[in-house]
């Protein structure tokens, strides 16, 4: 499942999204704003800061690309979690059966969300945004409420059980991709979200 995550992952950001990404250059950290804008009126003064040309760069980087690498990161961060909870005590892998599924739910809601963004990206300047933007905003809270919040405590958590229960080699080589992803994970939004408030 990891594996397949890599290749998901790789495909999204250098067939998909690639085209897309210099068009929109610097300010792709901009779109974190959009995700959590939750009323018309914050949607507006983010797309607006957009030019044309940059709108429809973010429709073709939600559609298909960002919809995809939903999907990578969630099959490798689910694969790992996998990985992981095969080598906790029991009583671990009773709770790790379901958190390790955490980032796939993650994938499913940041589809929403981006549905959500297309339908904004694409809008009419001055149009009616409805409750777009606040569909959108919960979407992303809940994804990431499950891909930078309980995935990488849970993955850090049993990373540091698992070294005290199993440290073979391959064990520690899992611990470590585990921790190396859920810092990752974790630090995108934290330093992505404070900037939008």
């Amino acid at each position: 499942m990891a594996l397949l995550g890599v290749a998901i992952f790789g495909y999204a950001t250098g067939v998909l999204m690639g085209p897309y990404v210099p068009v929109i250059g610097e300010r792709l950290p901009e779109l974190t704003c959009l995700q959590l804008a939750f009323t018309g009126g914050r949607a507006a003064e983010v797309l607006d800061s957009f030019s044309p040309g940059q709108r429809t760069a973010i429709a073709g980087l939600l559609i298909p690309g960002d919809v995809v690498f939903a999907w990578g990161y969630g099959f490798l961060l689910t694969g790992l979690l996998g990985l992981l909870t095969l080598r906790l005590p029991a009583t671990w892998q009773r709770v790790g059966k379901v958190l390790m599924w955490a980032p796939l739910l993650a994938s499913a809601f940041d589809c929403l969300e981006d549905l959500a963004l297309y339908q904004l990206a694409v809008a009419p300047v001055g149009s009616d945004l409805g409750l777009v933007p606040l569909l959108g905003g919960l979407a992303a809270t809940l994804k990431y409420l499950n891909l930078s919040l309980l995935a990488p405590a849970y993955g850090i958590a049993g990373s540091i059980r698992g070294v005290a229960h199993d440290r073979r080699l391959g064990a520690l080589l899992i611990y470590f991709l585990v921790v190396v992803n859920a810092l990752a994970f974790f630090a995108k939004p934290v330093t992505e979200i404070p900037a939008c408030f």
